[in-house]
């Protein structure tokens, strides 16, 4: 199962990053993460931390992928299934454009997706609209 979602925001990409970039920071603006503990630093590949969000157990996210300022991915394994969470900005004329993409895939993903589907669409439409609201807000 793949979604993605997209944001045109008005606000420079230095500015979006920064606030995409504060991983901890994400309980402040986006209401689909409960709590986030970085397990040991900051955003950069090997990098793990324990996110929660509302009504889904706690997981631990490994960075795999970071390209300072534009992009970053990172990974998590539960149930038989493996979840990849991308992230990219770019600049678009005066702002920037931000794409959202989960990919839910392994052994029991194709039994588990009717199931959890909903949830990750509405998980990923939400929080591309919350930074969208974060970043624009302070302008």
């Amino acid at each position: 199962m793949r979604h993605e979602s997209t944001a045109s925001i008005s606000a420079p990409q230095d500015e979006v990053w920064a606030v995409l970039a504060d991983v901890p920071g994400w309980p402040r603006w986006t209401p689909t993460v409960s709590s986030v503990a970085a397990l040991d630093g900051e955003l950069r590949v090997g990098r793990r931390f324990r996110v929660k969000q509302p009504g889904v157990a706690a997981a631990v996210w490994e960075v795999v992928e970071v390209e300072p300022g534009s992009s970053f991915c990172w990974a998590t394994r539960f149930a038989g299934g493996r979840m990849v969470a991308s992230h990219w900005i770019r600049a678009a004329g005066e702002g920037s454009e931000v794409r959202l993409r989960i990919d839910f895939t392994g052994g029991l993903a194709r039994l588990l997706t009717p199931l959890v589907a909903g949830r990750i669409r509405r998980f990923v439409d939400e929080e591309a609209a919350a930074l969208k609201r974060i970043c624009e807000s302070s302008r």
